[in-house]
């Protein structure tokens, strides 16, 4: 180390701070003489003060770039739109949050998302994302739907897959598109373009000049939402882009005032896109917020007029009326039933639904502008449901089917009714027993080598019935314990699991003895087969009296499984969906079955445990299982 250096490193930094000192010092000495010579003025009198003295001036207050339209104005009244740009997404994103009040079943989507996509031109009709068609309201697809001709379904503007939880029926990124366009889009990405929707490159899609921008809001918002990313759909700057190359249309702001109405939120881009300028920059979007647009409109549309009745039914009414005219624009009618608020539409027409038969309602509508003006009431019009006294055609062709030592199975006909028949009432010795939905059904709980008769009579929705059938009379089996070739053993528990491999079977012997079982098996029906296959040999296993035999998946994770399991195996006898049946078989011979041939779910998802006191059935008796979710194990293992 040079010491030399150091020193005068040192000398040259203690000179210059005491230079700077000495000069501090001289500074302050005059600024201290000009204050006491102007203090001394100051204290003359009066004529020698010194005129307007300075005063320190105020911070101006900043002021908002946006005035919000009259009508939104309650809506968006806890938001500060001075705010940063960080702390004005804070904001929104909550009050989106907390607007959003009514959280809605994908199922739901049926009841507001063709009223949201409505063509303006054509009430009947929903405008298609993407194409731009206009399509029959009755066209979409849906099994529930009995219309044949089914052309759209519903699009996740961003894509199903990526989403959980509420998000996916969230009715502000749900919109029709026909079926095929929607399958070549999939999930894939968006990106730029120009002209009609297309798919780029296989594995990136376009919406089309049209769309484009509904889709950049669209997306906004579900980041603003559930803070969904935009790379996973595209980029922010494209959207930006796309948001003010596209403004907001008339068909937008439709569906943000029907969604709103149905969820209890709105869309803040749709509103105003040029908060996602203010937001995220990019390129200018229209600013709707600018004051020269329907802030001064307080001119209410006329009332609607020429209400009819276009249908009616036992439980619906549907009307209609004349539009109503405005200074601006109607953007929707209220539907009030018997002076309570019904439904918010923006056709000219309304389907009332869920009333009671035979019974008189009063409707009027209301028409609403989007500044908020509503005009009065309609004349009410009195519409009376149709009355259902009709009772159903009595069922034909009662018949047995089927025996056992402890069951009976019946099958019969099916009745008409100018309604509709909602079940069936069975009728045991002439004592009601039980009303059932299909048209066969397995008695069980009776008592063996015993003759019953029986009728049936049918019941329609609105609780008319029938007549009971002709009587038939049907007999039991002899007690299968008498038999020397007699099962003792029954399937008692099933286990289905609806994640992964965590399947289970369980078998019983209900029987005082033990009970070898070298010649049983198991096998299974696979989805609607008919052939019982994937045999599976119990040999070498015995039961003792009381005793259990649970046999479990290997791949199973679910430790309740793990722990009760005697039998840990990779055969697909324990492979099973909720729709395939399982049959328990003494040498090669079904004794024992769970479920029903065909396909048709019996267990989807779902514990299956048997009742006590029940016997093996080669019929498949619901009555004779207990149901539980499909993490309830606590009885495994056990009889």
């Amino acid at each position: 180390m040079n010491n030399s250096k150091t020193l005068q490193t040192v000398t040259l930094s203690g000179g210059f701070f005491l230079s700077i000192f000495t000069r501090m010092k001289k500074f302050i000495y005059s600024l201290l003489v000009s204050f006491l010579f102007l203090f001394a003025c100051s204290t003359d009198d009066d004529n020698n003060k010194v005129p307007n003295p300075p005063v320190d001036p105020e911070v101006p207050s900043e002021e908002s770039i946006y005035v919000i339209p009259d009508a939104l104005v309650g809506y968006y009244d806890s938001v500060d739109f001075t705010l940063s740009t960080e702390e004005l997404y804070d904001e929104l994103a909550v009050l989106t949050i907390e607007k959003h009040k009514n959280i809605l079943g994908y199922i739901d989507r049926h009841d507001y998302l063709y009223d949201a996509d409505e063509d303006p031109s054509n009430p009947a009709n929903v405008l298609l994302l993407y194409s731009g068609e206009s399509r029959s309201k009755d066209e979409y697809q849906s099994s529930g739907n009995p219309n044949d001709v089914q052309t759209f379904n519903t699009e996740h503007v961003y894509p199903k897959s990526l989403l959980e939880g509420d998000a996916i029926a969230d009715l502000h990124i749900l919109r029709v598109a026909d079926i095929e366009i929607n399958e070549s889009r999939l999930n894939f990405p968006y990106v730029d373009g120009d002209g009609q929707y297309k798919l780029v490159n296989n594995n990136a899609f376009y919406p089309g000049d049209e769309w484009r921008g509904d889709v950049a809001r669209m997306i906004m918002y579900m980041n603003l939402r559930y803070n969904e990313p935009f790379d996973e759909v595209g980029n922010l700057d494209l959207f930006l882009e796309w948001n003010a190359e596209d403004p907001v249309s008339n068909f937008e702001i439709q569906r943000n005032e029907v969604i709103s109405d149905a969820q209890g939120n709105r869309n803040p881009f749709i509103d105003n896109p040029h908060l996602a300028t203010n937001i995220w920059g990019g390129d200018e979007a229209e600013n709707r917020w600018d004051g020269e647009a329907d802030s001064t409109d307080d001119e209410a549309p006329t009332v609607p007029e020429g209400l009819t009745v276009d249908e009616k039914g036992f439980e619906n009414i549907k009307i209609s009326w004349n539009a109503s005219t405005d200074n601006v624009a109607v953007t929707k009618y209220y539907i009030e039933v018997n002076g309570e608020y019904y439904t918010t539409v923006t056709s000219t027409t309304v389907n009332i639904i869920d009333l009671a038969p035979g019974t008189t309602y009063s409707i009027t509508v209301a028409a609403g502008d989007s500044a908020g003006n509503d005009s009065d009431e309609s004349t009410a019009l009195e519409v009376t449901t149709i009355a259902d006294e009709e009772a159903p055609s009595v069922p034909q062709d009662l018949a047995v089917t089927g025996s056992s030592s402890s069951s009976i199975s019946l099958s019969w006909t099916a009745s008409s009714d100018n309604a509709a028949v909602q079940g069936y009432d069975i009728y045991i010795d002439d004592e009601f027993y039980k009303n059932v939905e299909s048209v066969e059904y397995t008695i069980a709980g009776l008592d063996a080598d015993q003759t019953y008769s029986f009728t049936v009579a049918a019941v329609d929705i609105y609780n008319n019935p029938s007549a009971q059938s002709i009587a038939v009379e049907g007999t039991t089996d002899a007690d299968a314990g008498d038999s020397e070739d007699a099962s003792s053993v029954i399937i008692s528990e099933y286990i289905e699991g609806s994640f992964g491999f965590n399947k289970a079977l369980e078998i019983a012997n209900f029987s005082d003895e033990s009970v070898d079982l070298e010649s049983y098996s198991l096998m299974k029906i696979t989805n609607a087969g008919e052939t019982w296959e994937n045999e599976f040999s119990l040999a070498g296993y015995t039961l003792e009296a009381g005793e259990v035999l649970v046999i479990v998946n290997v791949d199973a994770d679910r430790q309740g499984l793990l722990d009760a399991a005697d039998i840990k195996t990779d055969h697909q006898v324990v492979n099973f969906n909720g729709n395939d049946p399982i049959g328990l078989f003494l040498d090669g011979v079904l004794v024992d079955i769970l479920g029903e041939k065909g396909g048709a779910d019996f267990a989807k998802d779902v514990n299956l445990r048997r009742k006590p006191g029940s016997t093996p059935n080669t019929t498949f008796v619901p009555d004779e299982w207990e149901t539980f979710s499909d993490e309830n194990t606590e009885g495994l293992g056990t009889f």
